[in-house]
């Protein structure tokens, strides 16, 4: 009976239990347990040359029946009542929603997440960089309404907070020129928050005319990149981030903090975790909300992060601490991984592994949204978020781009559910 799970696991064909058999005849792509089970365990101990052996009892009927449900994809749809137009989106929706998808309930997986995985939280908050983070470098223009709707996509897969634009000079920073019209558009758009950069006083009153409920501040922990990237030094920027802290407070806007360079700086280095932990603290002292610590340049690795982390995590609240990995060197998920080991609940991603760093050589884009998604289901985390849904969203604007797409899962996913479109 193992080899009758694993054709149906494994090629989703019908199973051969014998050649010339009745059996095999009533098959059916949706009655195919049902024509087992209704299998007699003396004629199935006949068939296999079993003398005495309780089919019932042994093969754990259930579990059989279970186990085709949970492969028979058409099968399944059928026994369900889906009202789709056709069975093809569902076998979509279940390979990319449920696919290695693990159950923290279970008990072999509490057993395993007992030893090794007890930190992880159970619910993991994704913040989505995408259109900010991941566009601000592209060169040639993206139109307000693509962003727009792009914001709107990322959204309806269940993301709670996006990072909509941010309020920037247009010379610096011609993609997000249109800041102004992008946050307009998005105002009445339910179901997340739309935090926004504010390098200045100047940038943070043009965010709130335009209608910003929350903004973000963005000092770096290397003195070198702090003067090449915002013109002026960490003790210069903190104080413009209290100036910003300061006028939020009394509009009862919340303030996100970024930490550039976290582990790394193209200029100066290493980071030592010193410096990282003043900055966030300063960050903390402010009444910043959240605080994200960035691997700007992608070159951290878990024996880098580790100990940043236990450097700020003495004087910052681990609450209070989000991580924003890019994977220049193919590191952010496992940087990642050791994060929430950590205890860290908060994550940024960027949907297609959009973005990158100007002022570093080859520095790519943050780890993909759905990379960290299909992580997190994997770890039986929660994050709300349909990946498949994220995924049209992903493909939306690569297609604007012109560019595959730069997260795994998405890529190998959009293979399978191909395949399994054409079941």
């Amino acid at each position: 009976m193992h080899k009758i799970v694993q054709r149906g696991r494994f090629l989703n064909r019908r199973p051969v239990l014998l050649e010339k058999s009745q059996l095999i005849t009533g098959f059916s792509s949706y009655g195919a347990t049902d024509a087992i089970l209704k299998f007699s365990s003396a004629e199935m101990d006949k068939a296999h040359g079993v003398e005495s052996l309780d089919f019932r009892e042994s093969t754990k009927t259930r579990e059989l029946k279970n186990a085709f449900d949970k492969y028979n994809i058409k099968g399944l749809s059928r026994r369900l009542n889906w009202t789709w137009p056709n069975d093809n989106h569902h076998a979509t929706w279940y390979v990319v929603n449920r696919h290695f998808t693990s159950d923290r309930n279970d008990r072999s997986t509490k057993q395993f997440s007992s030893k090794l995985l007890q930190s992880i939280p159970d619910f993991v908050k994704i913040v989505e960089v995408g259109p900010r983070d991941g566009l601000q470098n592209e060169k040639a223009i993206v139109p307000a309404d693509v962003k727009v709707e792009l914001i709107k996509m990322l959204v309806s897969s269940g993301l709670s907070v996006v990072e909509a634009t941010s309020f920037v000079s247009p010379k610096w920073v011609p993609q997000l020129a249109d800041a102004k019209d992008v946050l307009a558009a998005i105002q009445n758009v339910e179901g997340a928050s739309f935090p926004v950069l504010t390098p200045n006083l100047k940038g943070f009153e043009a965010a709130v005319a335009a209608g910003a409920k929350e903004v973000a501040v963005f000092p770096a922990a290397s003195e070198s990149f702090s003067k090449a990237n915002l013109n002026c030094g960490i003790e210069d920027n903190l104080a413009r981030c209290r100036d910003i802290a300061l006028a939020s407070r009394s509009l009862s806007i919340p303030v996100r903090g970024y930490i550039s360079c976290v582990v790394g700086c193209p200029l100066e280095g290493n980071v030592a975790p010193a410096k990282v932990a003043y900055v966030a603290k300063s960050l903390h002292e402010m009444g910043c909300s959240e605080i994200s610590l960035g691997d700007t340049i992608g070159v951290g690795t878990p024996g880098t992060v580790i100990p940043m982390l236990e450097a700020v995590l003495d004087v910052v609240p681990i609450d209070k601490l989000a991580v924003h990995f890019h994977d220049t060197y193919g590191q952010a998920l496992s940087n990642t991984l050791i994060s929430l080991q950590m205890g860290i609940s908060t994550v940024d991603s960027s949907v297609s592994g959009l973005g990158g760093c100007p002022y570093a050589k080859g520095a790519t884009g943050n780890v993909a949204t759905e990379d960290v998604v299909y992580m997190l289901n994997g770890l039986g985390v929660k994050t709300n978020v349909d990946l498949g849904k994220l995924m049209l969203a992903g493909d939306f604007i690569c297609k604007h781009l012109g560019r595959a797409s730069g997260s795994k899962a998405a890529t190998a996913l959009s293979k399978v559910t191909t395949h399994a479109s054409k079941l």
